[in-house]
């Protein structure tokens, strides 16, 4: 019998607990997402899907995971197989590179968010509801015999309806925690708030990380921050958008070595930014038109990591910690080798000032942030691919010197 004051999706789930379901259930709303929630007898063995598989796989990684390095770790999280990264979880247990405390909250944190993007979405379109049913001796078979944890889907469920609760509360039903804050107007809000927030806000609220991700490297809550934020967003200082997810991690192997990058005669290109995820945004793009890219997150590693690779183009980040890119940039104009280099700063804030010091500094361009393909793609064919041209056609021309 269902509960009343109970959201549709929720009774149905309570329904397939009472029902001791093994199988998944797979819900779907008017877009092409799709979450599935996994079942042994009613209890939860893991959920995945969503909007951001990734990220939150990532997120999630980072917390409870601290010795695995995301983007070069070997243990497939692409998976496309039914439960695909539930059985990464289970390698990384098997490893020992998660203790199983950790990992039964990785499952339980996974699950509920999940589960409050779906009540979300509930209170703005029906949500279609299908069962995959299967019969718990081939569910043992599977390899899900090794079962991390099979939890009580009322608990986590009871969780993620408090959370959605204040969420609403505070007002912020209509935004997501999925969506990416980027600063909109600088010269408005460095009037608005302290010298040491502004530098914040141009340095994280660079429209590549979302709300939850904000939340996780703060380890601030996520609802007490994106309240904090809504002020902004409606004095139209701040946008909040959408924003794509993580890629995959890349098997280790497949990452160039020093070696490689020396023994390549494509041209490469540096990437000096603390966030990986615009480290790795540049990387795709980067790669993607046939050239190498190098990405460098330590901004105290950047000028011996420069020198060593010798790239031939720079992409530097201005907002970072400790060091910020005028200084790393006045660094690099002072090594020989590299003081012709072209270096393009990346930015939030693009005002006369800034500018001005980036000239000072002997920057060559700006691209400003959330970054976009197209502005990435100009400043390459202009600084590597026409460059390229140029020294074939002249290398082709006779020598007039006798």
């Amino acid at each position: 019998m269902s509960n009343p004051g109970l959201s549709k999706l929720s009774n149905q789930l309570i329904y397939f607990k009472q029902k001791h379901f093994t199988g998944q259930i797979i819900i779907k709303g008017s877009s092409q997402t799709v979450w599935k929630i996994h079942f042994c007898l009613g209890r939860l063995v893991w959920a995945d899907g969503g909007t951001h598989p990734f990220r939150s796989w990532k997120r999630l990684t980072d917390k409870y995971c601290p010795k695995i390095d995301w983007y070069r770790t070997d243990i497939d999280f692409s998976s496309k197989s039914d439960g695909g990264d539930y059985h990464a979880l289970k390698a990384l247990l098997e490893r020992k590179l998660v203790g199983r405390e950790q990992a039964i909250e990785l499952v339980k944190t996974r699950a509920r968010e999940i589960l409050f993007d779906l009540l979300q979405l509930e209170n703005k379109q029906q949500l279609r509801v299908t069962q995959k049913e299967a019969s718990t001796s081939s569910f043992l078979t599977s390899g899900s015999q090794m079962s991390i944890s099979l939890v009580n889907i009322e608990q986590v469920l009871d969780e993620a309806s408090q959370a959605w609760l204040i969420w609403q509360q505070k007002g912020l039903a209509k935004w997501s925690p999925n969506l990416a804050p980027v600063l909109r107007k600088q010269g408005r809000m460095r009037e608005k708030v302290s010298s040491i927030v502004y530098q914040n806000f141009v340095r994280l609220l660079d429209g590549q990380r979302t709300l939850r991700d904000l939340s996780s490297r703060m380890g601030k809550d996520v609802r007490q921050l994106t309240s904090s934020l809504i002020p902004y967003i409606q004095q139209d200082l701040l946008d909040i958008i959408e924003v794509e997810d993580l890629p995959a991690p890349r098997n280790s192997k497949k990452f160039p070595t020093t070696k490689e990058i020396k023994d390549s005669s494509k041209p490469l290109i540096a990437c000096v930014d603390d966030s990986p995820q615009v480290c790795k945004v540049l990387e795709q793009i980067i790669t993607k038109h046939g050239y190498r890219c190098i990405t460098i997150q330590e901004p105290l590693q950047a000028l011996p990591s420069l020198i060593k690779a010798n790239p031939n183009l720079i992409f530097l980040d201005i907002g970072m910690p400790i060091v910020n890119g005028y200084e790393i940039c006045t660094q690099i104009r002072r090594v020989g080798k590299l003081k012709h280099i072209p270096i393009v700063f990346l930015t939030g804030n693009d005002g006369i000032i800034d500018r001005v010091r980036a000239k000072v500094s002997g920057a060559d361009a700006f691209v400003p942030k959330p970054i976009e393909i197209d502005k990435i793609t100009n400043v390459v064919n202009k600084y590597i691919a026409h460059k390229s041209l140029e020294d074939s056609q002249l290398s082709a021309k006779p020598n007039l010197v006798t």
